[in-house]
């Protein structure tokens, strides 16, 4: 019995010394490295020995309303390699944050920095009341509404071959 106890603490110890030794020895800038440990509980020893841990996001959507850039903030995303995230978004997501100021009737357009272009992209309006409203677009381009105030919406966008992802922003109309 006591034997067996030995043995299995020889075992941890020696799988301990490996795995010290492999982040030992390798450099900080290694990627391998990098994207094994991203999202793992071994990410943070990995960032203590010096290995520098990328963030690694689907496309972000560039939102302009003439010269305007609108910041937007990921949300929900399955995509690739990278896997599948969720985020409570919606409003709460961008309540606390600055709103880009925008002029009433002002054309919104959204455009995606990608290698091609999405095979579907829907844009809602969202409502602090839960509800929403489907927005239409015509050449990826809406029109900001007339009436002053604070407006919410989620986009939404799809490539066949590598999954989708969603964005939230806020504007200000004045």
């Amino acid at each position: 019995m006591k034997s067996n106890r030995l043995r299995v603490l020889a075992l941890f110890l020696g799988l301990l010394v490996i795995i010290l030794l492999f982040f030992l020895y390798i450099p900080p800038g290694n990627r391998v490295v990098a994207d094994f440990v991203r999202n793992t509980r071994l990410e943070q020893y990995a960032k203590i020995i010096g290995v520098k841990i990328e963030k690694k996001y689907p496309p972000q959507p560039k939102v302009m309303a003439g010269t305007v850039d609108i910041p937007t903030t990921q949300s929900t995303y399955c995509w690739g390699k990278l896997g599948c995230a969720d985020y409570a978004g919606g409003i709460i997501m961008v309540k606390n944050k600055i709103k880009a100021i925008v002029s009433p009737d002002t054309l919104i357009k959204i455009k995606y920095n990608y290698s091609t272009s999405p095979s579907k992209l829907t844009v809602t309006q969202l409502e602090e009341n839960n509800k929403s409203i489907l927005v239409q677009l015509s050449n990826n381009c809406f029109q900001a509404p007339k009436e002053s105030g604070v407006y919410y919406y989620e986009i939404s966008a799809s490539w066949q071959t590598k999954g989708d992802t969603s964005s939230v922003f806020a504007i200000e109309v004045k």
